[in-house]
């Protein structure tokens, strides 16, 4: 077993990003286009603007135009290298904030204090019924759902009569990846969806 960080930034990104961050700062090709045509529209009809100097903003739309068509570009490989880089994910299970669980995803409980036993709750999504899994200390504290079903899960930790606190991570199997208009996101079997930046952890 490895885990391994989740990156989601290549050198690519960095460019668009930067590009798109200077682009910000300038008029855009249709701003300077606007200020061309009314430049001209309310020019003094007895001095009007000499040839040379039309062919210099002219110029200067041309690379605007430029700028901004390099700057679409570049955020399309950007996007491609992101969603190529998750591909290999596909297979792996990765954290999500669920309480549901497909096939083969898993639940790692982690009480925050000394504990006697914790219940798993878990509900059938499909049939409705509910079983309760319970791991006493010393036990090993993951539990993987082998139904063919999606399940929902609830946790309880005691110690003694008084309640424990216990966090849980849970990690779902990467079905599949998608296109989002946030980006690149992971797919999961039960048709959930976790936008890349949200992952932490990635597990054989």
């Amino acid at each position: 077993m490895s885990i391994i960080q989740g990156t989601t930034t290549t050198s690519s990104a960095t460019t668009a990003n930067a590009t798109t961050a200077a682009m910000k700062n300038t008029v855009s090709k249709d701003d300077f286009l606007k200020i061309l045509v009314t430049q001209l529209k309310y020019q003094n009809p007895l001095d009007p603007q000499k040839a040379d100097e039309f062919m210099t903003q002219l110029a200067q739309l041309s690379q605007v135009e430029q700028l901004t068509n390099i700057n679409a570009s570049l955020e399309k490989v950007a996007k491609g290298n992101t969603t190529s880089q998750w591909v290999s994910a596909i297979g792996k299970k990765v954290n999500v904030s669920s309480n549901t669980l497909s096939k083969g995803d898993q639940v790692l409980l982690s009480p925050q204090a000394d504990y006697d036993k914790i219940v798993l709750g878990v509900k059938d999504l499909t049939t409705g019924t509910t079983k309760k899994v319970t791991f006493n200390k010393g036990d090993s504290l993951t539990y993987t759902n082998d139904s063919d079903n999606n399940v929902q899960i609830g946790i309880s930790a005691t110690k003694g009569d008084k309640q424990v606190t216990c966090n849980a991570m849970v990690l779902k199997v990467v079905k599949g990846i998608a296109m989002s208009d946030a980006g690149t996101v992971l797919v999961f079997g039960d048709n959930e969806t976790v936008d890349t930046s949200k992952v932490t952890v990635i597990k054989e």
